[in-house]
């Protein structure tokens, strides 16, 4: 499987010029493999956060994932590119790989670096809100980003107890403002997205469920 050309060639860390006083979704994660959940929550956000592109940053491997089950990059990253074909605001990118960082916070990190005139929104499913306390430098990460959780009701309830509900010095909001939303501060946005499949990466590799393409 080839990388499909695209109507936007993807980043690369010496073209920031090009994404200058743009608003870019990340969105994150092994995409082993890639399915309708993650192009759900993709569109979902720039939809309510007024982004201007999404980029889906591919990681090499996830250190809370074992390598048991993992797929090799280029394989997930292929079908990735192929899932994106025909959402041209939809990017994929190789940015971790090229970056060699292993978790978030050292990636937002490199691309804030490199990126100093873009504004970045970290994408998450429902699911990483349960999980997020075990990111690496994880308080960290929502003092340099905002960062938005989006799920299909009721399952925002299911995270109430999760530390990160807890914070009392990062804002958090339960709507979005389109390209109102401040993404220069830092902030937690809780969404829900009432068509949202309930699918998930194991359950494709399990055939427990059908991925789109």
């Amino acid at each position: 499987m080839k990388d499909r050309p695209n109507s936007f060639t993807p980043p690369i860390l010496k073209d920031a010029y090009r994404w200058n006083g743009m608003r870019i979704g990340l969105l994150g994660g092994s995409f082993n493999p890639p399915h309708a959940g993650h192009m759900h929550i993709a569109r979902l956000a720039k939809a309510k956060f007024g982004l201007d592109f999404v980029w889906w940053i591919i990681t090499p491997q996830n250190p809370l994932k074992g390598k048991k089950h993992m797929a090799p990059y280029k394989e997930r990253h292929a079908k990735v590119v192929d899932m994106l074909t025909g959402f041209p605001k939809q990017i994929p990118t190789h940015l971790e790989a090229q970056l060699g960082t292993k978790y978030t916070y050292q990636t937002i990190s490199a691309l804030k670096k490199n990126f100093p005139k873009t504004d970045f929104l970290w994408i998450c499913g429902m699911d990483n809100a349960l999980i997020f306390h075990k990111w690496d430098k994880w308080k960290r990460v929502l003092e340099m980003m905002p960062i938005t959780f989006i799920a299909r009701p009721p399952a925002t309830h299911l995270v109430k107890g999760c530390p990160i509900r807890n914070l009392q010095h990062i804002p958090q909001w339960h709507d979005a403002f389109g390209r109102k939303t401040n993404l220069k501060q830092p902030g937690i946005y809780w969404l829900e997205g009432n068509k949202m499949l309930d699918i998930s990466s194991t359950d494709i590799r399990k055939n427990k469920a059908k991925s789109i393409f």
